[in-house]
């Protein structure tokens, strides 16, 4: 496919990229082809979060290849958890966007929402920038935070990213169709980054000893991710945890 039609596309998964797709569909399919482009490993079954590419067969949405998007030199690519890493030398198009679920240059890469979470992070936030050769490391267009409270679990901040992710893009995404935006070159000296081997989760899960400080409430408090784990302590898994006068509360 290839030509002067413009194309949006939305990459990704859960219900960010869903909600991403349901905005453009009604706010631009008559001046843009719209595009969806699942992970690789989206069986089209809803789980704890709806299947993107389920929606996208539901509402007879084009679902496309990623070779096939290099060629279109009018796109408009959006990654919202998108799981691959782009070759951006490969795009005829420069208009590659991302939504990162940290406050950049923080928490690039893999893990974030579990490493704020475990580094006491009273901040957190999605930022929409570029995709260039680097990984997270483009520069920033826009930056949505909230406050996270002491006792959040990982997944309760995940939702919240979730949501705010769904706000960063309807509030640009007129912005960039239309080249009215700025960009922040990001200070990657400040900011970190994670790999994907960065962390076994299996090998975290297990609580041998409950030491009553906001470092240990952290660790429990960043594993606790009903959908794929929870941390064991006593045999028991533990749903939420509680930090109060220096004590830690567990919820079983």
């Amino acid at each position: 496919m290839c030509g002067q039609n413009k194309v949006i596309c939305i990459a990704g998964k859960n219900q960010c990229a869903i909600d991403a797709l349901k905005y453009v569909v009604k706010k631009f399919k008559k001046k843009y082809k719209i595009l969806a482009l699942p992970n690789i490993n989206d069986n089209g079954v809803n789980s704890w979060q709806k299947s993107f590419k389920k929606y996208c067969t539901n509402n007879k949405i084009t679902i496309t290849k990623l070779k096939n998007l290099y060629k279109i030199k009018n796109l408009y690519f959006f990654s919202l958890e998108f799981e691959s890493i782009l070759k951006v030398n490969k795009f005829k198009s420069k208009n590659l966007f991302n939504i990162h679920f940290s406050v950049l240059p923080k928490y690039r890469g893999c893990h974030t929402n579990y490493f704020q979470i475990l580094k006491g992070e009273r901040v957190s936030g999605v930022t929409l920038h570029i995709i260039d050769k680097g990984i997270d490391t483009g520069s920033i267009i826009d930056v949505a935070k909230f406050m996270i409270n002491k006792n959040d679990t990982a997944f309760e901040n995940y939702l919240k990213l979730l949501n705010k992710s769904s706000y960063l893009f309807k509030k640009n995404i007129k912005k960039i169709l239309e080249n009215k935006f700025k960009l922040k070159k990001q200070n990657l000296i400040k900011g970190s980054y994670y790999s994907r081997k960065s962390v076994n989760y299996k090998k975290l899960t297990n609580i041998k000893k409950l030491k009553h400080n906001l470092k240990t409430h952290n660790k429990i408090r960043s594993l606790i991710f009903p959908p794929f784990q929870l941390p064991i302590y006593n045999g028991k898994k533990i749903k939420k945890s509680i930090y109060r006068n220096k004590k830690i509360y567990l919820i079983t």
